[in-house]
């Protein structure tokens, strides 16, 4: 897996080789020195995820890392003012049951009864314009993500 990561950035991201934020469970620590401590994720090792960082922190998750990323499928997240939840040790961070589908930030299920997928974007730029915490181009992201960006607002 491709990595980039923004300068003087902390959060973590919890990858889950599970739907429902089950299954194998890889913490990657993302540290503000630069560093990455927590292994690489497989492509098939993630299904859903949480992602725990500051307001304002973004990952962006790609299908294809070349030029033309956008033409393929892609998945931002972002951790919100009006859309995240607290962690009992008052952490902020969203929560993705299943990279395919669009559910509520503090969700731990997915609810199958009513899918729907998030937010369509046709660039990454209109997605950040629109203002929603979550957005992309909807196709299998499950087991097919190649790079992750990290940065914040």
């Amino acid at each position: 897996m491709e990595w980039t990561v923004a300068p003087r950035m902390r959060m973590d991201l919890v990858c889950f080789a599970g739907l429902n934020l089950a299954g194998e469970r890889r913490i990657v620590d993302v540290h503000a020195v630069g560093g990455r401590q927590g292994g690489d994720v497989a492509p098939e090792d993630l299904k859903s995820l949480v992602v725990l960082g500051a307001v304002g922190t973004r990952v962006l998750l790609k299908t294809a890392p070349g030029d033309d990323w956008e033409k393929h499928p892609w998945r931002a997240i972002l951790v919100t003012k009006a859309h995240h939840y607290r962690t009992k040790e008052g952490e902020t961070g969203v929560r993705v049951p299943d990279l395919d589908w669009f559910d509520k930030p503090d969700a731990r299920r997915t609810d199958t009864e009513v899918q729907e997928t998030f937010p369509y974007a046709e660039t990454y730029a209109e997605g950040l314009a629109s203002g929603e915490w979550t957005f992309g181009r909807p196709g299998p992201l499950k087991q097919k993500v190649k790079a992750i960006v990290i940065d914040k607002a």
